[in-house]
Parts: structure tokens; C-alpha cells; sequence
């Protein structure tokens, strides 16, 4: 619980048990003064009074009492927040529905910015401020249960690039959602919505692919809010241009070649050891090493990194027959657990972890690198004959990815 001075609501019950909206009043500043003198209001949530609150600088809202606690959870709402969630609020009833404004769901005690009644209900939040990633696990699967679809919208002044990468911290990739997305074989369903109150714009980053914990490939959509339905919100259709794609992920490739970070992780300084060990040079890894695919996105490790680890666990014993069963338990151990460890995704189709080593060593086979036989994998004596010529690893990184972008995708369908 928190105090409710803090909270800001746009609803409040009236003496005569009707709601006030002033996202959908039409009074004036002075009818609603001469309201507010005249008659009492109440939350709706919790029936405790509520103070409404006319001021010049900030959005009006109403507002608990310093001494009274809602029995709804909720963190302070900024006025790029309010205005935000006024705009699509507006927006969803323009566009047909019958939106309900911070409406109080008893059974899960929570109350989502805008609930969309139907046979096919949907809850969206507005997220500008900082949550943990506990508290939007829970209020999705909070959702989930009552068989709401929940809808995650960050406010724009959360959006950051680190270069020409989406940076995606916190709780924010786990307002990543999913849309399946058919055509290329590096087109990605992953996709995170932000919404800009000042300029009315919708931006969908999508075809995401994760390159670290915390960054990602993807192309950015912007668009009027006016101009977009909300639909597009679960579906939405985002063009996605190979070229820049791959561009991007080459660039990737060169810059784990190349750059030797001041601070190098637990998980990097493990390999360049093991490296070491097996008489091999970290920096000339093969180029089927660091590959891509959307489902990727489920590991917080970087693709090059626990794409490694298998190529040397395979390498150390060219005689030896792999599975993903096999790679599973050989990763259980404390330092080399970390290579996959998962990321929370709760608005997406879980992928196993069993099916993303298979993804991998299926490319692998793909690309002539390892043999499959019965569902066990073995590295090929001419895989592992790297040349130690770094222009022409850096060549045949693309080459590498152009061989894949003209692969048939066998993707698992979720």
C-alpha cells in the first residue's frame, strides 16, 4: 500500500454514485470549482474522499488524502502520465469502444489505465515511471487470470539508443509482446510500443533482436495516434528492411572481434580462458559463432557468448555426438549457467530452452558445419579450421549471413 497523496486518478464517484471522468467532462475549470464546493467525492476503488484538484500548472486530477490508503497498489503519476493516458483514453473511445477509465478490477486488485470490456477483454497500461520487474510480472499474470489481454505502452521519455541500438533496461523488455511475423528469416515478432503525448505519436520498435542483456537490434515505425487503430497495439505490421538489418548484426560481429572491453564480464573472461586452454585465439572465432534468429531474444546472454561456449564444448572432442539435452546438463554448472540464463518475457509464447540449442545446431547444419544424425550433432574437422586472417573472418561473417538470410526459416511456430 502506499499513501494516496501521491496517487492521481482521473475518475472519482460523485454524492449521487455517478463517476466523474475529467478526461471525458466537458465542464469548464470554473463549473468544476463550483462542484467541487458543492459536492463530495469518493474513490471508487476503495470509497475513501477524494480531494479534486484544479490547479494552472499541473494536469486536474483527484487525489487521496495524506491519512487515507488505497487498497490499490499504484506509484505517482507524472503529467506526461496523465496526459498520456488521457490521450489514449479518448483515442480507444474514437475508435469505438466502450473504455473504462481506471476501472477497478476487485477479484485481482488492480486497476488498469483503460479496460476494454468485450469477449475478448484488454487491459492498457501507460508505463512512464521506473516498476520492478516483480510488480509487472504480477500485473500481468494478475490479468491473465480473468482472461484479460494485458497491453504494456511505455511513455516516449523511456525510449533510449545506445548508437544505433534500442537500449531496453529494467522492467522494459518485459513489455516486450509478440505478433508472428511470416517472410524473411531474420524478421522478428518481438516488437515494444511507446507512445509520445507532445507529439501524438505511436512507436512501435519491432523485429527485435537481442545482441546483449540489455541491447537490441530493431526498426522503428512512427505514427500519428490518430492514424493508427487499436488493434495495431497486439498486431501491428512493421516493414523490416534486410539490408540495415544485416548491416547492424556484421557490425555486431566486428565489434566482439575487435573490442577488448576495459571491464570484460565473468561470462567473457570463462571463454577467452577456456579459449586459452584449447590453444585457440578468442577473437578468431568462427563465423557461425554470433548468429541470429528471433527466438534468441529469450536469453539475456549475448548470442556470440553462449554460441561460443557450444562451438568449444564441440570442438574440444571432434569425435563427440551432441544434443540439446546433453548441452543442457553440461551448462548446469554455477559459472556456465549464466550463458542462458532466461529472460522474462510474460507477454510471449515461451520458447524451451531445448529448442533454441536445436534452432542453433540446426543453422549450424544448415551452413555445413556440423552433422546431424538421429538427432545428435557433431562438429565437422574442416568447421573448425579458422583462418586467422581478421579481414577475412570479417568477410566471411557476412558471408554467413547472407548464406542464412537465404535459408528456408524452420522456425518453431510457438
Amino acid at each position: 500500500m502506499i499513501s494516496g497523496k501521491s496517487e492521481a486518478m482521473l475518475v472519482a464517484l460523485r454524492d449521487n454514485g455517478q463517476v466523474l471522468s475529467l478526461v471525458s467532462s466537458s465542464l469548464s475549470r470554473r463549473e468544476l470549482m463550483m462542484m467541487r464546493d458543492r459536492e463530495n467525492f469518493s474513490c471508487p476503488v476503495c470509497g475513501s474522499p477524494v480531494r479534486l484538484k484544479l490547479g494552472l500548472q499541473k494536469k486536474w486530477h483527484f487525489s487521496h488524502y495524506a491519512k487515507d490508503q488505497c487498497i490499490v497498489e499504484s506509484e505517482p503519476e507524472s503529467e506526461i502520465h496523465l496526459t498520456g493516458k488521457s490521450d489514449l483514453f479518448k483515442w480507444t473511445r474514437d475508435n469505438g469502444h466502450q473504455a473504462e477509465l481506471e476501472y477497478y478490477l476487485k477479484e485481482i486488485r488492480q486497476r488498469p489505465d483503460i479496460f476494454l470490456p468485450g469477449i475478448q477483454p484488454e487491459a492498457i497500461e501507460y508505463q512512464c515511471s521506473s516498476i520492478t520487474e516483480t510488480t509487472l510480472s504480477d500485473r500481468t499474470a494478475g490479468y491473465r487470470q480473468l482472461g484479460i489481454r494485458p497491453v504494456w505502452i511505455m511513455g516516449g521519455c523511456r525510449k533510449k539508443k545506445k548508437g544505433s541500438y534500442l537500449s531496453l533496461s529494467g522492467f522494459e523488455p518485459l513489455t516486450m509482446a509478440y505478433n508472428r511475423q511470416d517472410g524473411h528469416p531474420f524478421v522478428s515478432s518481438y516488437f515494444v510500443c511507446y507512445y509520445f503525448p507532445s507529439e501524438k505519436l505511436l512507436c512501435f520498435s519491432g523485429h527485435i533482436h537481442s545482441i546483449s542483456k540489455t541491447q537490441f537490434i530493431s526498426e522503428e515505425m512512427y505514427m500519428p495516434l490518430q492514424q493508427i487503430r487499436p488493434f495495431h497495439l497486439i498486431r501491428p505490421v512493421l516493414p523490416f528492411h534486410p539490408s540495415s538489418f544485416m548491416e547492424k548484426w556484421v557490425h555486431y560481429k566486428r565489434r566482439q572481434r575487435l573490442h577488448v572491453s576495459a571491464h570484460t564480464t565473468e561470462s567473457e573472461m570463462l571463454l577467452r580462458v577456456l579459449a586459452y586452454q584449447m590453444r585457440s585465439n578468442y577473437a578468431y572465432f568462427p563465423a557461425f559463432v554470433g548468429i541470429p534468429h528471433e527466438h534468441y531474444v529469450h536469453l539475456s546472454s549475448p548470442p556470440h557468448l553462449w554460441q561460443m561456449w557450444i562451438y568449444l564444448i564441440m570442438s574440444g572432442n571432434r569425435r563427440l555426438w551432441v544434443t540439446p539435452e546433453y548441452l543442457i546438463h553440461r551448462s548446469g554448472g554455477e559459472k556456465v549457467k549464466r550463458f542462458f540464463r532466461r529472460r522474462q518475457l510474460p507477454l510471449c509464447p515461451q520458447i524451451s530452452l531445448k529448442t533454441i540449442i536445436k534452432t542453433y545446431l540446426n543453422q549450424l547444419v544448415f551452413l555445413n558445419a556440423v552433422r546431424e544424425k538421429e538427432g545428435a550433432y557433431q562438429l565437422k574437422d574442416e568447421a573448425v579450421r579458422v583462418a586467422h586472417d581478421m579481414d577475412r573472418l570479417l568477410q566471411r561473417d557476412a558471408a554467413v549471413l547472407k548464406a542464412l538470410s537465404e535459408r528456408p526459416d524452420p522456425s518453431p511456430v510457438p
